[in-house]
């Protein structure tokens, strides 16, 4: 096959082609990875929140390690069974590389939270970087209530350096339900009536 030369046009043209398909794809598919890991972010969240609270022991923190399991499994579980004859664009790699060093820089630095010497502001960080993921997918497929969700997220992250006590916590849920939980249930509800 010969490759054709394109012009601007062409060129625009088909680029816009392909980020349409994947938000298109991504509307039908990524309600469901914004709302297992939101709820599974919240309720990993609240069962450190309520385990340190009442036993007065910090070394409940390491339910922690819990999270990146149970959204693996969650994620595994729900897959799309259909995978076979998919066509992965240039804009499906960004998102899965943003989403990829995201998510190992988030690990890593849990870990160094966890077994470092150094106290770390982990709920800052996570909030600041999965803010800063959230944002930067819903920019590339151009989904505006993700963007707001994630810039929320983003600017919450400094404000739980400012509080303290139980407001952390809640802080950080919160920054999870704006860019994660809504934006999930919004996508799920744009790909069950496609037609509004």
């Amino acid at each position: 096959m010969e490759d054709k030369k394109l012009d601007a046009a062409e060129s625009f043209a088909l680029i816009s082609r392909m980020i349409e398909n994947t938000r298109s794809r991504m509307v039908r598919n990524s309600g469901r990875p914004f709302l297992i890991w939101g709820y599974t972010t919240v309720a990993v969240t609240i069962a450190v929140w309520l385990a340190v609270w009442r036993t007065q022991n910090p070394q409940w923190n390491i339910l922690w390690g819990a999270l990146p399991l149970l959204g693996a499994l969650l994620m595994w579980l729900t897959r799309d069974k259909q995978a076979e004859g998919r066509v992965y664009t240039f804009v499906d790699r960004v998102i899965n590389k943003i989403w990829l060093v995201i998510g190992l820089s988030a690990w890593f630095i849990g870990m160094l939270a966890m077994f470092g010497a150094t106290r770390i502001p982990i709920l800052f960080i996570i909030l600041l970087l999965m803010g800063i993921g959230t944002t930067l997918t819903c920019l590339i497929i151009r989904f505006t209530p993700g963007v707001a969700g994630g810039i929320v997220g983003i600017a919450l992250a400094p404000v739980t350096l400012l509080v303290t006590g139980g407001w952390v916590p809640g802080l950080f849920i919160a920054g999870f339900a704006a860019m994660m939980i809504v934006p999930g249930h919004i996508l799920n509800y744009k790909s069950n009536h496609p037609n509004e």
